[in-house]
């Protein structure tokens, strides 16, 4: 074991296309971004009191059979909590990428993907799926990343030139451990279970529309849409299609909003006044909703005005943050001493 203090940093994930389907077998277009979570960590006489996510990282790391020692965990970050950027992802995986390096060992990327999915969903309580992880981990450095949520397939698709993601948050905190996720889950588990199909990709349109209870079959009809945003939205982003990924992020806000109905008042302000300025085209919400971070799809030139919009549409959300993000590396490929390919 290293006896020197050891560091990793982990970045957030900012959805494109692809909400509330990864924990249905859905896929997701996303990127991982600049602002992240860094954590330190070294020897102590017992384990410092954290939290329960990096508590929960420790004992996942000692199941999967690694001496992890009682250790003194020091935690920073420009990634802000609460605000739908995957803040929790990149916290577990931090935490164990900083003690993988205090004890000299690696991990396979996927391995790692699945110990953090495992502290946080099973460990934590948090019923979340594994698209944070796998985008905190395995984002490509200059563009987006396909997850296929059914069969884990990951790939790599270009950023859009000249093009970047204006973010601003409504001041209600998200949380993914909240009833409404439970909620939404627990409706796309009795959907499912009325269309008598084993995944909802084998699930077609109208079959989701057809389903007798009308809030179930808002819900699929949501999640069946989704995925089918999600693949346009990789092929426009391989094609270098601007518009129709925007086009595309802004429909999948109003599937959001009125089909799973996890927007609120702030969300739809910011999501209109991004939409209203030259230069955007489209905007969402970000992560599961109810609340957290609005992000627009907004030329360089123009990315400015936009934030000035979306801050001026939530007056009490001053000081709650907003940024320009852009893609960012992933942390397999900022660790690759701790992380195998």
């Amino acid at each position: 074991m290293n006896p020197a203090p050891a560091r990793a940093f982990a970045p957030g994930r900012c959805t494109l296309v692809g909400e509330h389907v990864d924990y249905a077998d859905g896929v997701v277009v996303c990127i991982a971004v600049q602002l992240g979570v860094t954590v330190d960590v070294r020897p102590a006489a017992r384990d410092a009191a954290v939290g329960p996510l990096p508590a929960a990282t420790l004992q996942a790391l000692r199941e999967r059979g690694l001496a992890v020692p009682p250790l003194d965990i020091r935690i920073t970050a420009t990634l802000p909590a609460g605000a739908g950027l995957s803040s929790s992802a990149a916290l577990c995986c931090a935490t164990a990428v900083a003690v993988l390096r205090l004890l000299g060992e690696s991990i396979p990327a996927r391995e790692l993907c699945d110990l953090a999915l495992h502290a946080e969903r099973d460990i934590a309580g948090v019923p979340c799926g594994p698209l944070d992880q796998r985008a905190v981990v395995l984002s490509p450095a200059d563009g987006a990343l396909v997850l296929d949520c059914r069969d884990g397939g990951a790939r790599a698709v270009p950023w859009l030139d000249g093009y970047v993601l204006a973010a601003c948050h409504t001041g209600v905190t998200h949380d993914v451990g909240g009833d409404g996720y439970r909620t939404r889950r627990a409706e796309a588990d009795a959907a499912l279970a009325l269309l008598g199909a084993r995944s909802f990709r084998d699930v077609t349109p109208q079959q989701a529309r057809s389903v007798g209870d009308p809030l179930l079959a808002r819900r699929a009809t949501h999640i069946v849409s989704e995925t089918a945003r999600a693949l346009e939205c990789a092929e426009a982003l391989a094609n270098g299609d601007a518009v129709r990924v925007g086009e595309l992020m802004s429909a999948s806000h109003a599937s959001l909003r009125d089909a799973y109905e996890v927007s609120t008042p702030a969300l739809d302000a910011a999501v209109a006044a991004a939409e209203g300025v030259e230069g955007c085209l489209g905007a969402r919400l970000v992560g599961a909703g109810f609340g957290g971070t609005a992000v627009a799809l907004v030329d360089a030139l123009h990315d400015e005005a936009c934030l000035a919009s979306m801050r001026a549409a939530l007056p009490g959300a001053a000081g709650r943050g907003a940024w320009l993000l852009v893609p960012s590396p992933g942390l397999a490929a900022l660790a690759p001493d701790a992380i195998r390919a």
